[in-house]
């Protein structure tokens, strides 16, 4: 940040709000609209920092999982690969989690204020949330349909030698290797299919609903589009196709393993950071419209 973005945030935060018991005498209105517009810039600053580590945090988790589409487990790594690759989606299925909450309390809001905020900015927040959490279920299925799909090996085959009792036989790696790791292919295509199932009755739910008490055609909509969106995931889902993933070692598996233990750790820190900034902007916001408001009422009206 620069030095002067660090002197405008902190005149900002110095500055007291100005009360709104009363209304101020016309001589103190441009003390209102200096405290007001010292509590825009302190807002203006405070949402260029959370859309800074929002950034962050999107091209973190990109990254992650962009590189994790992108291999899979030899039989020299076993399962390393597909652990790492259901511990990712578990961490993505938590995030929906937190946004999910913070959507709910934003519709709450709408339904029962406790802050000063406009109807117009609740409705943005909600469909930033809408859009983080529909980006969240896509990263899911991206890396679910990189895990390996089942494949038809034998579970011997012959070794070339042979004895009195015929040809000799050994256990198939490729096809030990193959079971091991769709163990954990059918175990999060399980798990997933059962939530998107479960979006899909919600969704139904509220389709009825919102038709039922007739509500604005633009909000129907966005249910229907949003319910034929998880319908499609989940035939995404139950596709047996794989995404093609190169096979690595051991070592490299331990690496990237290491590497993502850290990112996971990072990123948890960025997202408390993230929604403590959020609570903050906020809040801040609610004073900014409510100074507003105050200011516009005891302003002398002009003809």
């Amino acid at each position: 940040m620069k030095a002067s973005r660090i002197l405008i945030l902190a005149v900002a935060f110095a500055t007291p709000a100005p009360s709104l018991r009363g209304q101020p005498a016309v001589s103190s209105t441009a003390k209102w609209e200096a405290a007001l517009t010292a509590r825009e810039q302190r807002a203006d600053l405070l949402l260029d920092e959370l859309k800074a580590l929002d950034a962050r945090i999107e091209g973190r988790i990109e990254v992650i999982v962009g590189s994790l589409r992108r291999i899979g487990d030899s039989k020299d790594s076993r399962t390393k690969v597909a652990r790492m690759k259901i511990q990712t989606i578990e961490g993505l299925k938590n995030s929906i989690s937190y946004y999910q909450t913070k959507r709910a309390a934003l519709q709450e809001e709408l339904r029962k204020p406790t802050l000063r905020l406009t109807d117009e900015q609740k409705r943005k927040g909600v469909a930033t949330f809408d859009s983080r959490i529909e980006k969240r279920v896509a990263q899911i299925l991206a890396v679910q349909k990189s895990l390996p799909a089942h494949q038809d090996y034998e579970k011997h085959k012959a070794t070339g030698n042979s004895d009195w009792r015929g040809t000799i036989y050994e256990d198939n790696e490729d096809h030990e290797q193959n079971r091991r790791v769709t163990g954990y292919t059918n175990s999060a295509t399980t798990k997933i299919v059962k939530e998107l199932g479960g979006s899909i009755t919600r969704l139904e739910q509220q389709s009825r609903a919102l038709k039922t008490r007739n509500a604005p055609a633009p909000e129907i909509a966005r249910n229907d589009a949003l319910l034929a969106e998880r319908r499609k995931q989940l035939a995404i889902s139950l596709s047996p196709t794989a995404s093609k993933t190169k096979d690595i070692g051991k070592k490299e598996a331990a690496n990237l393993d290491k590497a993502l233990q850290t990112a996971i750790g990072e990123l948890l820190e960025d997202f408390t950071t993230l929604f403590a900034r959020y609570s903050a902007y906020l809040r801040e916001l609610s004073d900014v419209n409510q100074a507003r408001a105050a200011l516009s009422s005891a302003t002398p009206k002009t003809s």
